[in-house]
């Protein structure tokens, strides 16, 4: 049996070979030569093992004549290819040409070849995953963060839209809605700042070229930059200064963060106030020194829609998913409670408007506000089908100099704003959240008229207003989750109505014109989901109606159908 001898020395050789590429420790930093070298030597192993199985087969026809059926059934087939290799610090053991085969005392016991060659194909898998898992945990460590005191991040968003206008024109387009980075630095314990610079095509309201808005100039601009002074978990005032929006309404100038929706509600169309400013702020009662919160983790909320079926598709078309470790969950530390009563007052740079002297006395603007939430009194995990509970309630009172210190109320009406001056104006907003429902009003009104004549000749007396209601609703929803719409799938309706923005007449080099006008009222429809991590895709319907003939509009309708692709880090 001198040809048995040799075909075991020749796999214990083999196996001992294949052992030693793949011990664990330094073969996880592998290059990918190495890798691919492995992968070959499966390859070249998987055909030996085909060629073994041959010879043994003849071998063992060869044998079975001189065995007694006795012993033929006491003895199982023999392997020479399982035949486990030496330590390495050892020659590999040879067995005697004079000993059967069939005796060796580990023969027997070991596993089947090709189930062995699995075996190393997942482990070669794994250690590929092992690490992927170190370096993603390494990144992990530093996230976001630039260094020690800034973090990075920022929003790409790509719309695509078929609307038509008041006038009956359709149109198509593909538009870089937003391309943000945004820059949190904190150097000190009681200072913070933040910078968001923001690409814009310069052919809206706020950047109007020479020859019109369809001939536009790109631009980046400082959307916003600010400084605080102050913790309001340890301190109850604090000192704020920069350029911001102003708090008046829901707008706080980051579009993703204020609506569900892809277009915007007429309330924050019409009022967004962005201003250089300075100003105190407070947050009462302070909040009690305590422990930092625990860290736990929250069950994962799963997109429902679109993720599912495109990974159903792919399946149909032969793919599969490689063999990965399971993601690890990360643990969220939750923010501390804010303290319930909360304010705010500043003045703030109007901008230079020909025949009004602006001073800081009638550029001022103020909030007030209250904060509160509960969960009824019973464990998150006894929530999971409620519709009430956890619960949270924000309502705040906002006050402005001037309504017409808005971005768009400005723009559309400087030519007319010296007749008229300051109009002073208030806004109500509330956000609440049931359960999985979020619910959104808001109502910003001006607190006088602004009279004058426009361009033909009629007499104007407007008191602009808008008042707006929204609701969302988050499905595969946990009593975790706290901000409704930033995961999974959700739908989302909202309704805006505008009052005296019907417009008015505006002579320009191309003759007159209608400006200052806006529909008077719109609802959107929207259904959104984040199909991967950061990435969202949101389909829209909105449809408009403007103010009748006799109010100084056209009487008609418009509509609008949206498609939009966000990736935010």
């Amino acid at each position: 049996m001198s040809e048995l001898g040799t075909v075991a020395r020749d796999a214990t050789a083999l196996f001992l070979c294949v052992g030693l590429c793949l011990q664990p420790g330094p073969a996880l930093a592998a290059s990918d030569d190495d890798v691919a070298e492995l992968k070959r030597a499966i390859e070249e192993l998987k055909e030996q093992n085909r060629n073994l199985a041959k010879r043994l087969a003849t071998l063992e026809a060869e044998k079975s004549p001189r065995r007694s059926p006795a012993s033929a059934r006491s003895e199982p087939p023999p392997n020479v290819a399982q035949r486990e290799p030496a330590p390495a610090t050892q020659p590999p053991t040879e067995t005697p040409p004079s000993q059967p085969l069939s005796q060796s005392p580990r023969t027997a016991s070991n596993p089947d070849l090709e189930q062995r060659v699995r075996e190393l194909e997942l482990g070669q898998a794994a250690q590929q995953d092992a690490v992927r898992s170190i370096i993603g945990e390494s990144l992990a460590k530093a996230g976001s963060k630039i260094n020690e005191f800034v973090t990075f991040g920022g929003a790409l968003e790509v719309t695509a839209g078929h609307t038509t206008d008041f006038t009956g024109l359709s149109t198509d387009s593909v538009q870089l809605s937003t391309a943000e980075l945004d820059f949190d630095i904190k150097v000190n314990e009681w200072m913070t700042g933040n910078l968001i610079l923001q690409y814009d095509t310069g052919s809206t309201i706020v950047f109007p070229t020479t020859t019109g808005t369809n001939a536009s100039v790109d631009r980046v601009t400082v959307d916003r930059g600010t400084i605080t002074i102050g913790d309001v978990q340890r301190f109850p005032l604090y000192a704020k200064a920069g350029r911001d929006v102003l708090s008046y309404g829901t707008s706080t100038g980051v579009h993703r963060v204020d609506v569900l929706s892809v277009e915007n509600p007429l309330t924050i169309e019409v009022f967004e106030t962005r201003r250089n400013f300075i100003g105190l702020g407070f947050a009462l009662p302070t909040p009690a020194p305590v422990p930092p919160p625990t860290a736990y983790v929250t069950p994962p909320v799963q997109p429902m829609v679109l993720n599912p079926l495109v990974s159903k598709f792919a399946s149909l078309l032969g793919y599969e998913p490689p063999i990965l470790r399971p993601k690890k969950p990360t643990p969220i530390t939750p923010p501390p409670e804010p303290p319930p009563f909360y304010g705010e007052v500043s003045v703030y740079d109007a901008g230079i408007v020909e025949g009004i002297n602006r001073k800081f006395t009638n550029s001022v603007n103020a909030r007030l506000g209250y904060i509160t939430g509960g969960h009824c009194g019973r464990p998150y995990d006894e929530l999971k089908a409620s519709y009430i509970c956890p619960w949270t309630l924000d309502v705040s009172v906002d006050f402005l100099s001037s309504v017409f210190d808005s971005d768009f109320l400005q723009n559309q009406y400087e030519t007319f704003m010296k007749q008229f001056g300051t109009i002073p104006g208030m806004a109500v907003d509330l956000k609440a959240n049931f359960g999985p429902i979020l619910l959104v009003a808001e109502y910003d009104f001006a607190l006088q008229k602004a009279k004058f004549v426009d361009d033909a000749g009629k007499p104007i007396n407007i008191a602009p207003a808008t008042w707006q209601v929204a609701l969302a609703y988050q499905f595969d929803w946990n009593p975790w989750i706290e901000v409704i719409g930033d995961k999974g799938t959700y739908i989302a309706v909202g309704y805006s109505r505008s009052q005296d923005l019907a417009g008015v007449t505006l002579t320009t080099t191309g003759g007159p014109q209608r400006v200052g006008f806006v529909p008077q009222s719109r609802i959107m429809v929207t259904a959104a989901e984040w199909v991967l991590e950061g990435a969202k895709v949101s389909l829209e319907y909105s449809h408009d109606w403007d103010y009748s003939v006799a109010k100084g509009g056209t009487g008609r309708q418009a509509n609008g159908v949206f498609l939009d692709l966000t990736y935010v880090w």
